[in-house]
């Protein structure tokens, strides 16, 4: 007796990791996708970027970074110019294990402890402490940059996503213009690559409007930052917005006691200064505009490093405003032979040599 079997299209198969999908999917797309399925499938064969290209419709330039994210996840390794399969080692009893973790790109666990055990030379440390340096190191290297969809996979998804179609529909209202197949390529990759809610993206959306950042490349950006932050409610959003308003709000009070006009946007230090000097240190306008003249007196021009020397200063010795600061100096001079001054000039001078960002 002779027996057939017809395995049809299950004839030509090729295998995938099952990781690709438990690890790497979430934060994957279309393009991406591509060209690993691609590239597994023609295993063996010498391809060039443009043989990818040709096959899969990707940009050439966008197939370099789609490779490197798969060695971020742990998937793929590079040496030199040729991409393989993580090695993998086999226990006793025939499990396994891969050797890469996911890091960033080129960064294993080795790499890492290696880092870590240089720092620890030479110095006495528990198995514990040294854990922790591991994975305090390994959330330093983070996978790439979120990549936007292609034109084609956003196209198809616009079809038959109903929830894409809302969040569009909303966008399009909201800022009043048709958006482009780009723009709506970033609210996909907020919405799936970043996984912000629906009605999150709606709010990030209307904030941005509201400070005069109603463009989709702000909309990325602040996006992007808030799914770093975790921000994935509306109860959330509506809090960080809250915090940022109040930030911005103690740097007005800043500038506006330095007579700065003009300002524009301040910085991530900027806005930490002027939310301890104000929020924190409770320091008003008046004593804020003592501390910017000392520091101009004595430095020729603006430092907020410098500023915030004063600021500790007066804040440690409990001064809140110029009769408490008198007081103080004046005390200073009559207990003491060498003048001393409410701050400590050598010391603001080590501080001065730091960035004001």
């Amino acid at each position: 007796m002779s027996i057939k079997i017809n395995l049809g299209a299950w004839s030509s198969v090729f295998a995938v990791p099952s990781k690709i999908v438990d690890e790497g999917l979430k934060f994957s797309d279309g393009v991406k996708l591509k060209v690993l399925l691609y590239v597994l499938r023609n295993s063996g064969n010498e391809l060039t970027d443009s043989d990818i290209s040709a096959a899969t419709g990707v940009n050439v330039t966008d197939i370099p970074e789609a490779l490197d994210y798969w060695v971020s996840m742990g998937i793929l390794q590079k040496s030199e110019n040729e991409y393989k399969p993580v090695q993998t080692v086999t226990d006793k009893e025939g499990s396994y294990n891969s050797v890469s973790e996911k890091t960033s790109s080129n960064n294993s666990d080795n790499e890492i402890k290696q880092e870590v055990n240089s720092k620890n030379e030479n110095k006495a440390t528990s198995v514990e402490e040294i854990s922790n340096e591991v994975e305090s190191a390994k959330q330093r290297f983070t996978v790439t940059r979120p990549q936007k969809p292609d034109y084609v996979f956003t196209s198809q998804r616009l079809a038959v996503d109903e929830e894409l179609k809302i969040l569009v529909g909303e966008a399009q209202t909201a800022l009043g213009k048709v958006l482009s197949n780009s723009d709506i390529s970033t609210l996909l990759m907020l919405k799936d690559t970043c996984g912000l809610p629906l009605d999150v993206i709606i709010m990030l959306i209307q904030y941005c409007i509201s400070i005069d950042k109603g463009n989709m490349r702000a909309i990325e950006k602040i996006g992007i930052g808030w799914a770093d932050e975790g921000i994935d409610t509306l109860e959330a959003a509506d809090d960080k917005i809250r915090r940022v308003k109040q930030m911005n709000k103690n740097f007005s009070v800043v500038s506006s006691a330095f007579g700065l006009k003009n300002a524009g946007s301040p910085t991530k230090k900027q806005l930490e200064y002027s939310e301890k000097w104000v929020a924190e240190w409770k320091f008003s306008p008046e004593m804020l505009r003592e501390a910017y003249e000392r520091c101009v007196d004595s430095k020729g021009a603006m430092k907020f490093s410098y500023i915030d020397g004063i600021l500790k200063r007066w804040n440690s010795n409990g001064i809140k405003n110029k009769k408490e600061l008198e007081r103080f100096e004046n005390s200073n001079n009559k207990n003491n032979t060498t003048r001393k001054t409410s701050y400590n000039i050598d010391e603001l001078d080590k501080i001065d040599t730091l960035d004001d960002f």
